[in-house]
């Protein structure tokens, strides 16, 4: 019978995530974090300074430094933070409304492919951690946190894809995984509402495939 893990690896998520203080985020701060997430995917992270980040949110440069004192190093801290919450936000409101551990894995794999394929910043996303992993671009605290976050939902898959009854299904999951970040390279999306339906129920039968074929 199913052990139902996959709540308990649920509710993890969502205790770490109620560690996160958002009482201090003003609009305008939230405003500089969308804007250093859109420069960084269109011009890269190193191309963008503190003076694009004010031109695009329309204040002056030296006014960023009243909302993070820290400047750019706060500002990318807070920007994964932020990614990161909402994507933990949108996960708890797909899975909370499955029945069983199918309905649950299909919940996960739908709301990481859509978020994938619709939003510039999931690149961004996986592009820093990937660059850290090579270069170390991230401050140490920072690193240790992201991997932290990656654990988490890692483990809400491993334990549905155990749930499931794919027993031995580490390397499925992170195949999976690897799979729905790479989306953009791969789906056929047309930006129409109906295309991206179809092509995350693709990306459903896809994980399933991985799942029974990584896991014997």
């Amino acid at each position: 019978m199913p052990s139902d893990e996959r709540f308990a690896a649920r509710d993890a998520l969502e205790e770490h995530l109620s560690t996160f203080d958002w009482s201090s985020q003003s609009p305008t701060k939230v405003r500089i974090l969308e804007a250093f997430l859109k420069l960084t995917t269109a011009h890269g992270f190193d191309a963008v300074s503190m003076r694009m980040i004010a031109k695009m949110v329309n204040i002056k440069p030296p006014s960023i430094y009243s909302h993070y004192e820290d400047g750019k190093d706060e500002i990318v801290r807070e920007a994964l933070r932020w990614y990161f919450y909402q994507f933990g936000c949108a996960l708890f409101e797909a899975v909370d409304e499955a029945e069983d551990a199918d309905q649950f894995w299909d919940a996960m794999v739908r709301v990481h492919f859509t978020r994938q394929v619709t939003l510039p910043e999931s690149n961004l996303w996986d592009l820093l951690v990937a660059t850290d992993r090579m270069v170390g671009i991230l401050p140490a605290p920072v690193r240790a946190e992201v991997y932290v976050w990656i654990d988490l939902y890692e483990d809400m898959y491993g334990t549905t894809a155990r749930d499931l009854g794919f027993s031995d299904s580490g390397n499925a999951v992170k195949v999976v995984i690897a799979l729905l970040e790479s989306a953009t390279r791969w789906a056929d999306w047309d930006g129409t509402e109906a295309n991206l339906t179809k092509q995350a129920e693709w990306s459903i039968a896809l994980s399933r495939s991985i799942l029974r074929d990584q896991s014997g």
